[in-house]
C-alpha cells in the first residue's frame, strides 16, 4: 500500500499485516517502516525479505523476522549496490 502514517507523513511504500481470526480481519501490524525505503517485499522460508532503497539511491537487500507485534531486523544480505545486483539477491 502506498500511503502516509501517523509518523510518516511523506507517502510511500508500507507494509501491513493481517491475520484472519474467527473468520475476521485483524490488522496485526500497520507498518510505518521497515528500515529504508521499501520497494517490494516478499515471504521467503518464514521471514520477510524487503527490497529497500537508501536516501542516497543505492539498493538494500534486508531480512525481518516477525517478533509478535512487529518485525526484527535478522540480517543484511547485501548493502549499497546497484538495482540489478539487488534484484539478484532479492529474487533468490
Amino acid at each position: 500500500m502506498i500511503k502516509s502514517t501517523r509518523y510518516y507523513k511523506q507517502k510511500g511504500r508500507r507494509l501491513f499485516v493481517f491475520k484472519n481470526y474467527k473468520n475476521r480481519v485483524r490488522a496485526m501490524w500497520m507498518g510505518s517502516k521497515l528500515g529504508g525505503i521499501l520497494q517490494d517485499f516478499r515471504f521467503v522460508n518464514g521471514v520477510v525479505r524487503s527490497l529497500e532503497t537508501t536516501s542516497s539511491g543505492q539498493y538494500v537487500v534486508a531480512e525481518y523476522r516477525w517478533q509478535g507485534f512487529g518485525f526484527e531486523f535478522v540480517r543484511f544480505m547485501t548493502m549499497k549496490v546497484e538495482r540489478q545486483k539487488a534484484l539478484k539477491v532479492f529474487n533468490q
